[in-house]
């Protein structure tokens, strides 16, 4: 069971720490506001921005188009000096969009089809990341140019982010040597090391644990005459939903210390934050559309739900939070989205004040693995952008 909050309690908390709610109130009162939205602060993309690059100041920050490729993400980032971690070449045509030089970009995919790989080369894209020999072998066509290579390697960890990034890709730290060895044979340069612990991550010491697997590894590339020059710490810094986490500054502290403490000063290293800067700029705005009462719940159908916005329930495995603007006796609530399909359940169990057709109900956080994920199924409208400051 869990409990939505009511705007006037989370007015009052945020007042207490010096927050304006201006905006949420707004949406709440506007007489006329097409729903569902999703309203994306500028300033806020710049706030979150700001923040990783203080919580990690040797780190230059390449942001991760796929959690929300909208340009105004995309821009911002651009225009504070940050670059793009980019995985397809709709992504690539999207950040060259801001006159970047395709060169500076990574490439993080670590399997691509040969027209993905011909599209990037073609493009100017240099740096590239390969976690298994299959893929090293698609380099040798690219005789005219010398790539840029990071491998990407996994660790074991004995917590695990609430995604799980090193399921799907990552060698283990014994295949790392030979890896370098067989892009040496290619032709093309070796460049680096890289590694994804996961998206969400709450856990500061599976950083640490990474970067020190790193610096053993550079010792062992160092002696077989491999010259470290780059290494991405990848990216899953976490987003405070439902849940209290520490500050990210707080968060990074023990991932600054051990960058300062294992990797040395020649080689510059990299992030790729996507939730972190997405997640918060975005607020979902939805509007009751139907109610019903069923087995001793009352049952609210919203016009936005599984297979759209919400698909991050789904994809993510997360839950945003619900806040609310009814007074009154809270009762068992089930929301659920306008498809006809019975799958299409958010929230079940959920403590919430009568609501009835038309109210509102505003859904933070929701600009990570969201709108990317989400479908038109039964030929429903998804909710269009608004840009503010």
């Amino acid at each position: 069971m869990t409990r939505s909050t009511s705007f006037a309690a989370m007015e009052q908390a945020a007042l207490s720490k010096g927050t304006d709610t201006s905006r949420l109130r707004e949406l709440f009162t506007r007489e006329t506001l097409e729903t569902p939205l999703l309203v994306l602060s500028r300033s806020d993309i710049g706030l979150n921005y700001d923040a990783l690059k203080k919580a990690l100041p040797r780190v230059s920050i390449h942001y991760a188009v796929k959690p929300n490729n909208h340009q105004v993400f995309i821009d911002e980032v651009y225009r504070r000096g940050g670059n793009f971690d980019v995985c397809s070449a709709g992504e690539i045509k999207q950040v060259m969009q801001t006159g970047i030089n395709p060169a500076t970009l990574v490439h993080s995919h670590p399997v691509k089809s040969i027209a993905e790989f011909d599209f990037a080369v073609g493009q100017g894209v240099e740096t590239f990341v390969v976690d298994n020999p299959e893929e090293i072998k698609k380099f040798a066509r690219y005789k005219d140019k010398r790539l840029k290579v990071l491998v990407r390697f996994r660790i074991s960890t004995n917590s695990r982010a609430v995604v799980n990034l090193q399921y799907k890709f990552g060698c283990s730290v014994d295949e790392v040597l030979p890896l370098a060895r067989l892009i040496r044979q290619t032709g093309h340069d070796f460049y680096g090391l890289c590694f994804h612990i996961g998206s969400q991550c709450v856990f500061g010491d599976n950083y640490v644990k990474a970067i020190k697997a790193a610096h053993d590894l550079i010792h062992d590339l160092d002696l077989d005459g491999f010259d470290t020059r780059l290494l991405d710490i990848g990216g899953g810094f976490p987003v405070e939903y439902v849940v209290p986490i520490p500050s990210i500054d707080s968060f990074c502290a023990p991932i600054r210390t051990a960058l300062d403490k294992h990797i040395r000063p020649g080689i510059r290293i990299i992030s790729e934050p996507g939730r972190f800067i997405a997640a918060s700029p975005v607020t979902l705005v939805c509007s009751v559309i139907g109610r019903s009462v069923r087995d001793g719940k009352i049952w609210y159908y919203l016009d936005d739900g599984l297979y759209s916005t919400f698909s991050g329930i789904l994809y993510d495995h997360c839950q945003y939070p619900v806040i609310n603007n009814r007074d009154g006796e809270e009762h068992l609530s089930v929301l659920a989205g306008p498809t006809c399909d019975s799958f299409d359940v958010m929230y079940d169990g959920l403590m919430i004040p009568v609501h009835e057709v038309g109210d509102r109900i505003i859904f933070p956080l929701t600009g990570a693995y969201c709108a990317v994920s989400g479908s038109n199924f039964n030929a429903l409208k998804r909710p269009n952008y608004e840009i503010v400051a």
